[in-house]
């Protein structure tokens, strides 16, 4: 079973920062009320021992006092050598009061098999029950083959009372289920093999159906393809329908994807090799929905892309809370120094491309976009923004009628940089992701820093909304 294991309790302010003021691009703003601020936390503690990333948020769309933020650590121990080898270890940071203050605890798995917690994933339901889960993966023994893949598994978990007591752990998909695979001729075989890397979760708040996800990961020169696949539950994870693959033929997967569930539709993109259109040829966006868990699925080609930075969980997607059919998508760029961000409003058949947000001074490529609503519509876009000296910081900016964004704001309060030595290493070839989240009067951003002198750390900030509204119309409700 998991549970929150006996560790330490709370969080410390970044640098001794509680709140720091919004930063305009890269020069400070004028003063704000402290209620105007940011809170700006780091979750992690691990310093030079432990480098911490992959964080996912939710916020609880009844009650948004309640923050859940989770990650995992990697120990520094032998930096170079295979990360499951060396410690992997997944961490549950629950909040109360809107992310001001956090209790962060370890979650055990006591799950011999696969010992290695990675990918580590949390959503919340609309009656407040919290939804967790991760890849447990094992570890090859020393002389293992080469080319062989450990076993592993995308689990999950419910709590009805923020996180006080656990349903059974119930695993999605796992290794040796090849059986429950659809048929499906664009999908190798070797990657059902191996169908569990970077789990995810989430409940459709609809029907309270339960969609896992987990992909095979396969590295960009190999033929193979990285795949990603999902499979619903109908009953809270008590069973499982067909593992189902995003790809399907003349829409072949070529690289991860992200997924959401909003009006009973799941709506997932990823990166196509080809798809049935005469002239384009691919690296391809697709953008993808389904109203009956995957058993009919209707593709739409969103655009053509060259750089990816090789990311997953990506391109990340976000559902507009009130607008069916509303999605938007981000596009991470090596030329520009904000993501490009597009729009549907008739479920992926047209877009178009939002005006700005305008790129920060010195900033000269982005990374790492995350997306996020919030309850009254409004559209946050976080992401990374790498300086020419390879350091880098986090913006935010949002939009209120899905037209333009308003101002640029630096949400990080110092900025960032990887370690030379630590370039090649997974502590930093595995931090994939930034990720944002949404309440009513303030966007939940969390992301890994490099602190100096320490490791890469989960940092996160509760940002409200106001500042980053001027001189925008109210949200097109």
């Amino acid at each position: 079973m998991v549970g929150l294991a006996q560790g330490k309790g709370g969080v410390r302010a970044l640098a001794g920062l509680g709140a720091v003021a919004l930063v305009a691009g890269c020069h400070p703003a004028g003063a704000r009320p402290e209620a105007e601020m940011p809170t700006v936390q780091q979750l992690s503690t691990g310093g030079a021992a432990f480098s911490a990333s992959v964080p996912e948020i939710a916020v609880d769309p009844a009650d948004p006092q309640r923050v859940a933020v989770i990650w995992r650590d990697l120990a520094m121990t032998r930096p170079g050598e295979p990360a499951g080898e060396r410690g992997m270890q997944c961490h549950l940071s629950l909040s109360k009061d809107g992310g001001r203050s956090f209790d962060t605890q370890p979650l055990v798995w006591t799950m011999a098999d696969t010992p290695v917690c990675n990918s580590p994933y949390v959503d919340i339901g609309p009656q407040g029950e919290l939804l967790i889960g991760a890849t447990l993966a094992g570890v090859l023994p020393q002389n293992a083959p080469e080319g062989e893949h450990a076993s592993g598994r995308v689990v999950m978990r419910l709590s009805t009372d923020w996180g006080h007591n656990w349903s059974p752990i119930s695993s999605g998909i796992a290794t040796g289920e090849e059986a429950r695979f659809e048929a499906n001729a664009t999908v190798p075989a070797e990657a059902t093999h191996v169908p569990w890397d970077g789990g995810r979760g989430v409940i459709d708040a609809v029907s309270g159906e339960i969609i896992l996800s987990g992909g095979y990961p396969a590295p960009p020169g190999e033929a193979l393809r990285s795949q990603r696949f999902y499979t619903v539950s109908k009953d809270r994870g008590k069973s499982w329908g067909p593992i189902r693959a995003f790809g399907a033929p003349g829409w072949p997967q070529r690289w991860d994807g992200h997924y959401v569930v909003a009006h009973g539709t799941l709506a997932y993109s990823y990166l196509a090799e080809a798809v049935p259109v005469d002239g384009v040829k691919c690296l391809c966006v697709v953008f993808a929905t389904s109203a009956d868990g995957g058993a009919t699925v209707q593709r739409h080609l969103v655009t053509q892309v060259e750089y990816f930075d090789r990311l997953v969980h990506y391109p990340p997607i976000a559902a507009h809370p009130a607008h069916a059919g509303q999605y938007a998508l981000a596009l991470a760029s090596d030329k520009a120094g904000t993501p490009a961000v597009r729009i549907t409003r008739d479920g992926g058949a047209h877009w178009q491309t939002l005006d700005g947000p305008a790129a920060p001074e010195g900033v000269v490529r982005s990374s790492r976009p995350a997306l996020a609503y919030t309850p009254g519509g409004v559209l946050g876009l976080l992401w990374r923004g790498y300086h020419a000296d390879g350091s880098y910081d986090l913006y935010i900016a949002a939009s209120t009628d899905g037209e333009r964004f308003g101002p640029v704001r630096r949400v990080s309060p110092a900025s960032s940089r990887v370690p030379d030595a630590l370039a090649k290493d997974y502590s930093a070839g595995g931090d994939f992701i930034s990720n944002l989240g949404a309440g009513r009067d303030a966007f939940h951003a969390a992301w890994t820093g490099w602190p100096a002198g320490a490791a890469g750390q989960v940092i996160y900030a509760r940002v409200p909304l106001a500042p980053l509204l001027d001189d925008q119309l109210p949200p097109n409700k």
